[in-house]
């Protein structure tokens, strides 16, 4: 364990020099009890559908110390991965390279280049990401449940750094808890005043469900993902492309046409998604979601 304090001013101007957009840094406390309490609820109402992989830890979740023994600081990143241009049908976060390989790299360079001890994550922990966001101050609760960064809006991709190292300085948050309001259908009918119910949700019928998909199911304008509550969300008047090569589509999949898609082959797949994170709905479940579309 380092027992140096973490520079937070050095530490925030080395994420922006590797294209981060926003850094932010909190004490690694348990999560605060109105937003545990929320998760837990979330988890009772079965809006988790059959990702049991949300079921687990969830004390570690709630605790970070159970996690990582002898974190002292958590630090949120976020990248901007609007893209300049888009492939129709693919959500917009899917259209460049695989986030959790280009975010992971990118905390492992900060994390070398500022002397950080500790561990990584990338949407691939037990972690509550977009709560620790909004606790280290880099952006505020969307009504759909997102976190939206101030002058990118909620296309931003989140990670953390469980660091060893006390801070000199912490953030706190930029808003208020979660908003509460009504109005939810007005963006989604899978988002309710308990939250988003993945049975409901597109993104999780494309991706994530690997059965069949259920009958008053329609995909409409998209087969992989889904963007209807991040366009409908007020803060996405704030989201703007990045230069970041790495989240822009290929020639290839610009390239794609609505008869190119109906007869994909598993080698086209290969090489189209060899390195995106479409490549999570496999083949199969990617044709099963083609054959559903309604351009």
């Amino acid at each position: 364990m380092n027992s140096a304090l973490l520079n937070s001013n050095e530490l925030k101007a080395q994420a922006m020099r590797l294209g981060f957009v926003a850094c932010g840094v909190a004490p690694a406390e348990p999560v605060q009890e109105w937003y545990a309490q929320q998760f837990r609820h979330w988890l009772q109402l079965g809006f988790q559908a059959d990702m049991e992989y949300m079921q687990n830890h969830v004390e570690m979740r709630l605790q970070p110390s159970l996690l990582h023994p002898g974190v002292k600081s958590i630090v949120s990143l976020a990248l901007n991965y609007m893209p300049e241009r888009q492939q129709p049908g693919i959500s917009l976060y899917a259209q460049g390279k695989d986030y959790h390989d280009v975010m992971h790299e990118r905390l492992r360079q900060l994390m070398a280049k500022t002397g950080l001890q500790g561990r990584a994550f990338v949407d691939t922990a037990p972690v509550l990401e977009r709560y620790w966001a909004w606790r280290c101050g880099i952006g505020e609760f969307c009504r759909n449940g997102l976190i939206s960064v101030p002058g990118y809006g909620p296309t931003v991709f989140l990670g953390e750094i469980f660091a060893e190292q006390e801070a000199d300085t912490y953030d706190v948050p930029i808003s208020p808890e979660s908003d509460n309001g009504g109005g939810w259908e007005s963006l989604c009918p899978a988002l309710t005043p308990q939250g988003l119910d993945a049975r409901l949700c597109l993104s999780y019928q494309t991706i994530e469900n690997r059965g069949e998909l259920p009958q008053d199911v329609h995909l409409k304008r998209t087969f992989y993902g889904c963007d209807r509550c991040l366009r409908a969300c007020p803060q996405f008047r704030e989201s703007h492309p990045t230069s970041d090569e790495a989240f822009q589509p290929s020639s290839e999949l610009l390239g794609m046409q609505e008869s190119d898609w109906r007869s994909l082959t598993p080698e086209q797949y290969t090489v189209l998604f060899r390195k995106s994170a479409v490549k999570r709905a496999k083949y199969q479940g990617l044709i099963r979601n083609i054959l559903n579309w309604e351009p």
